[in-house]
């Protein structure tokens, strides 16, 4: 059964490079394209290397998109913690913050927004490597927001990890981990 969906939706996914936040917002808004008529993914790199700030804006909508320009963002997901000073201002009142806990050292000053703390990292290492602690966030994300099926995220994510099956079942488990948070 499809669920309701709104008709327009922004998100901002922060990290530093090669924590997934570029891939996280790439899988949401090709994952996105096969439920709205228009999706936009804009990444932002510093450097293109690893340890860099990156990010990225995903809009989904039913209408047109004007702008890529996003000043504040519905939701906020921070797959490095580091970045919350930098981008805590970036989301709209009543806005959601999904906030890697692993590293954590600044807390959300802000009251006028929901702060959900997911420990991607810890998770992802339980399961077997900590390069899918992204996943877990994308999956506390879809859960909670419900923006997109999550049956829609894992099907792109079938589709990308097609030929490295273990790849495909980690990132799978640490997506269904990620929903299972936001259900408990």
């Amino acid at each position: 059964m499809e669920q309701e969906s709104p008709s327009k939706h922004d998100v901002i996914v922060a990290g530093i490079g090669g924590r997934g936040a570029l891939i996280t917002g790439q899988l949401l808004v090709e994952a996105a394209a096969s439920r709205y008529n228009h999706v936009l993914w804009c990444p932002n790199m510093t450097t293109a290397r690893r340890g860099a700030p990156a990010d990225c804006t995903v809009v989904i909508s039913d209408q047109g998109i004007g702008s890529p320009l996003v000043a504040q963002a519905e939701t906020l997901i921070l797959v490095d913690p580091s970045r919350l000073k930098a981008f805590e201002h970036r989301v709209q009142p009543a806005g959601h913050i999904f906030l890697e806990t692993s590293g954590l050292k600044d807390k959300v000053e802000r009251k006028d927004v929901e702060v959900i703390e997911v420990p991607g990292l810890d998770i992802a290492a339980r399961l077997g490597d900590t390069q899918a602690g992204n996943m877990v966030l994308l999956g506390a994300y879809v859960a909670k927001t419900k923006v997109i099926s999550p049956d829609l995220v894992e099907a792109k994510l079938r589709q990308k990890f097609e030929d490295r099956e273990k790849m495909l079942s980690l990132n799978l488990a640490a997506f269904h981990e990620g929903i299972k948070l936001m259900q408990d």
